[in-house]
């Protein structure tokens, strides 16, 4: 007879598929310093993102604030693989505190749902809210949804405009992380990750000629999963 599971085995499954996403009442957890924002990574709206209740990739509707991960699979920066365990789980997120991984319904109920955003996180710093606000006036996120079938129509116009906006998107953060450390360390939360990182996906080779890069159409463009979860 199968026992049916009803509590956590510390097997570290679902820390080894990604950080927790931030919900509001999260917010303690950052003002107080128990998680610094270096140890966050924001996947912005529109941006394709694997989504648990629909079991599929798709562009995000909302913008998500989530701990970084570690390695090629994205493993939650706070997971001690050896001790299977969290290191901050007196101080861990909402998210993880709900998760049951034998009973997956109040987590499904928290996707895309009253989430920590940017701006709310650096409310109390206006430097760093101007900062983002302006980064995403000047390196806006391509229409993910629709980008497959633009560069099946129309590729060569497509990777140009792809081009311009990469590069317009790394220039962007060389100039600001020159200027502060603070910055270069909370790049990945304060930006994301960088745009030609976000293409990848969509079938498409970054290369660097000079001081700029360039991008090239595989002969299949496909949408694989992307890393972060």
């Amino acid at each position: 007879m199968v026992t049916k599971q009803t509590s956590c085995k510390q097997c570290g499954v679902c820390c080894i598929k990604g950080g927790a996403t931030l919900h509001s009442v999260d917010i303690a957890l950052l003002n107080n310093g128990l998680v610094p924002r270096k140890d966050l990574v924001t996947i912005r709206k529109g941006e394709f993102a694997y989504n648990p209740v629909t079991n599929c990739v798709q562009a995000t509707k909302a913008e998500i604030v989530k701990l970084r991960g570690t390695g090629k699979e994205w493993i939650c920066c706070y997971y001690d693989p050896k001790a299977q365990g969290c290191t901050i789980y007196d101080n861990r997120p909402m998210a993880c505190g709900v998760l049951k991984c034998w009973d997956p319904e109040g987590s499904l109920a928290l996707v895309e749902r009253d989430l920590l955003s940017r701006c709310e996180i650096v409310s109390q710093d206006k430097k760093l809210n101007d900062l983002v606000t302006e980064y995403d006036l000047a390196c806006p996120l391509p229409d993910c949804a629709k980008l497959t079938a633009k560069l099946l129509e129309n590729s060569e116009e497509m990777i140009v405009k792809l081009e311009d906006a990469v590069n317009c998107d790394l220039q962007f953060r060389n100039r600001v992380v020159a200027k502060s450390i603070q910055i270069l360390e909370e790049e990945m939360f304060l930006f994301g990750r960088p745009l030609f990182q976000l293409l990848q996906p969509f079938g498409l080779l970054v290369m660097q000629s000079g001081n700029r890069l360039i991008l090239r159409k595989t002969d299949l463009v496909k949408v694989k999963r992307p890393m972060i979860q």
